[in-house]
């Protein structure tokens, strides 16, 4: 039986999203001067040609891999916000997410890196993910701020928390892609960076009781 308009639309745009993460695998990976469009396809398992049915050219399938992250982040973190609970709980969850992320698909994050680093990148690649990222960072300063009112994450300025976590996060993404093995850091480290009573090692390293070997000393 020959498919319907509505079945060829949704197999269209399945396959396009298909294409759109075979293409932030490649493009992470390599950067989107080595890159080639046979070697996405390859992997896909598609024709060379059939790529271009759906992307015009090479930039911008990368530009369309780029905004398919941003979105999926943006549509996440308005669930966030909509969910109930403390800002706590939604900073962890946020947290959860983001470790999930460097484990599953670190190259949502490489690729992101390359594109703001890379001169090769499209100029306005570039500048809609520098907005991106102000945004982001704004948006996880909104949390931590919420958290500081309510005593449960450390004091400090919001945004550079949120700076230093997204940093972080990011230095994680490229380690995961250049061993695929390392192990995943536990969130309760992450959020230790943030949770208020948490001391810092200096202070922990003060704090903590003589040896037995030191005391013998003295």
């Amino acid at each position: 039986m020959p498919r319907t308009a509505e079945q060829f639309e949704q197999l269209k745009g399945e396959r396009r999203q298909a294409l759109l993460g075979v293409a932030r695998r490649v493009f992470a990976r390599k950067g989107l001067a080595a890159a080639k469009i046979g070697e996405i396809a390859a992997e896909m398992g598609i024709s060379y040609g059939l790529v271009y049915h759906y992307f015009p050219h090479k930039e911008s399938l990368f530009a369309a891999a780029i905004e398919d992250a941003l979105q999926a982040w943006e549509a996440f973190f308005a669930d966030v916000q909509r969910t109930p609970g403390t800002p706590w709980e939604r900073l962890e969850t946020v947290c959860t997410r983001m470790i999930q992320s460097v484990q599953e698909s670190p190259e949502t994050l490489l690729l992101v890196v390359r594109a703001l680093t890379e001169d090769e990148a499209p100029r306005a690649v570039r500048d809609a993910l520098a907005r991106y990222k102000r945004h982001c960072h704004e948006q996880i300063a909104g949390l931590i701020a919420e958290g500081q009112r309510t005593g449960d994450v450390a004091p400090g300025a919001p945004l550079d928390i949120a700076r230093a976590l997204m940093a972080l996060v990011q230095g994680l993404a490229i380690s995961r892609a250049m061993d695929e093995h390392a192990p995943p850091l536990p969130l309760e480290v992450l959020l230790r960076l943030v949770k208020a009573g948490t001391p810092p090692a200096a202070e922990t390293r003060r704090r903590a009781p003589a040896s037995p070997s030191r005391l013998a000393r003295t």
